[in-house]
């Protein structure tokens, strides 16, 4: 078994006053583990910290830290992540619309202030959102419901302060 897949195991806490907390584990996994082993440590590790806490664990997370292949080296000249597009879906089950933010929208996609749904990229997006996931799966809003179309998309722009002041600087 060679661990080398970086991984997070973090688990959701709840006291008595139902103030919620987190632990976060990182971890080094095998990266030819089942989804379903994977899920098995995450268990187990969740029965080690049962007994050592008061808190309830409430739920949790696995994730594998994956590294980006391919795509782009650097960000792109005059890219910001505060420029965001927001593309909201159906799920075929209510009348409410899902909406998923993507932050760092490429002005190339923009076309006459909107987001510019023919281009090739954002159609390849869209019909992989409405579609099933490769692999098997399909995606999905909070309640686990498939996103089935899409109801509308606009440009949104939202602040990251934290970020913000980090790249900024006063002359």
């Amino acid at each position: 078994m060679a661990n080398t897949q970086p991984a997070q195991l973090s688990f959701s806490v709840e006291d008595e006053l139902t103030t919620d907390a987190s632990i976060s584990v990182p971890a080094m996994v095998d990266p030819a583990m089942t989804v379903a082993q994977l899920a098995g440590a995450w268990s187990s590790l969740a029965a080690l910290l049962d007994p050592v806490i008061a808190a309830q664990i409430t739920g949790g997370r696995a994730i594998l830290q994956l590294p980006m292949a391919g795509g782009k080296a650097n960000p792109a000249a005059g890219s910001r992540v505060e420029q965001t597009g927001v593309f909201n879906f159906h799920n075929g089950v209510t009348d409410r619309r899902w909406g998923l933010a993507v932050p760092g929208l490429s002005s190339a996609v923009i076309s006459a202030g909107r987001i510019n749904l023919t281009d090739a990229g954002v159609a390849a997006l869209l019909a992989a959102l409405e579609g099933a996931i490769t692999g098997g799966g399909v995606y999905t809003n909070e309640a686990r419901q498939a996103l089935t179309t899409l109801a509308d998309a606009f440009i949104s722009f939202r602040k990251r302060r934290r970020q913000l002041a980090r790249s900024s600087f006063e002359l």
